[in-house]
């Protein structure tokens, strides 16, 4: 198994980040790791009013790791931080990461020192080449972060800013543009053929997913969390009772492999307690 199938089949890198973003916000915080996507990471991806924090792979693969966090989750982890800078608020997480990333590689992967990049220079170009993973973390239904992985070939382009040309309208690599100053490289005119007609076209066979029809995954429900210190946990003795992070009458949540897809009501079924299912999480299914 390759190492983009081994981070897609495993969130054991996206859990590590979330819970040592908890750790930095505090203990009153719970993060919920969502379904990751596979396509080239834009906007809609990110939370609202992103900040984004990035570093490349620099030997065993090529590649990013990037954090994309909301304003509020910003200005927490600011309060938070000794130095009361962001980027040190956020360097447990990519730590975690990176070493996660770096057992799944056999131990072949370093990085470089992560920095913050503006959220248009993220979004500007990203290799063809290269796979995606973008979890999103999740406050309850909120997304507050964005786990961004991109993993190629080493010696592969790792990540190709783009600048805009207020000229044409259009959007280039920025490195093209500094080679190539002053002037435009000789562009050939290429004919497209034409599409054949809709009922004609031969959609992917989709009866290779039924191989996976009997492969079986934990589901687990979740009624709420509560973080505790060692000393709580060994003063707990029958019949104490233990305060969750959900209020009564609250949605329970679904888990797969530990990843949210579902949310529910508790049932009982021929004495045995069921979930009704209420809610798909956003991306199941999509």
């Amino acid at each position: 198994m390759g190492l983009y199938e081994d981070l897609n089949t495993d969130n054991r890198t996206a859990m590590a980040v979330a819970a040592a973003l908890e750790v930095a916000m505090g203990p009153d915080t719970i993060l919920t790791v969502g379904l990751p996507r596979t396509e080239v990471p834009d906007l809609g991806l990110l939370p609202t009013n992103s900040r984004v924090v990035s570093l490349d792979f620099t030997s065993g693969l090529s590649g990013i790791v990037a954090i994309a966090v909301s304003e509020d989750l910003a200005r927490a982890l600011e309060a938070t931080a000794p130095d009361e800078e962001m980027l040190s608020g956020l360097r447990p997480a990519f730590e975690v990461a990176v070493g996660e990333i770096r057992a799944s590689n056999g131990g072949n992967a370093e990085a470089s020192s992560p920095h913050e990049v503006p959220v248009s220079d993220f979004l500007g170009a990203f290799p063809a080449d290269h796979q995606y993973l973008s979890y999103p973390l999740l406050d309850g239904t909120e997304r507050i972060a964005t786990l961004v992985l991109q993993v190629g070939q080493e010696g592969s382009e790792s990540h190709v800013a783009q600048s805009f040309d207020a000229d044409t309208g259009s959007a280039f690599p920025a490195a093209a543009r500094s080679a190539n100053a002053g002037s435009l490289p000789d562009l050939e005119h290429h004919e497209f053929g034409s599409l054949p007609d809709a009922n004609t076209i031969n959609l992917v066979d989709p009866r290779p997913l039924a191989l996976l029809h009997d492969v079986e995954m934990g589901v687990t429900a979740e009624l709420g969390r509560r973080r505790m210190s060692v000393r709580d946990l060994l003063s707990l003795t029958p019949g104490a009772v233990i305060e969750l992070d959900r209020a009564a009458g609250s949605p329970v949540d679904v888990l797969v492999n530990g990843t949210l897809i579902a949310r529910g009501e508790v049932v009982v079924i021929d004495e045995e307690f069921g979930i009704r299912i209420s809610e798909i999480v956003a991306g199941v299914g999509s």
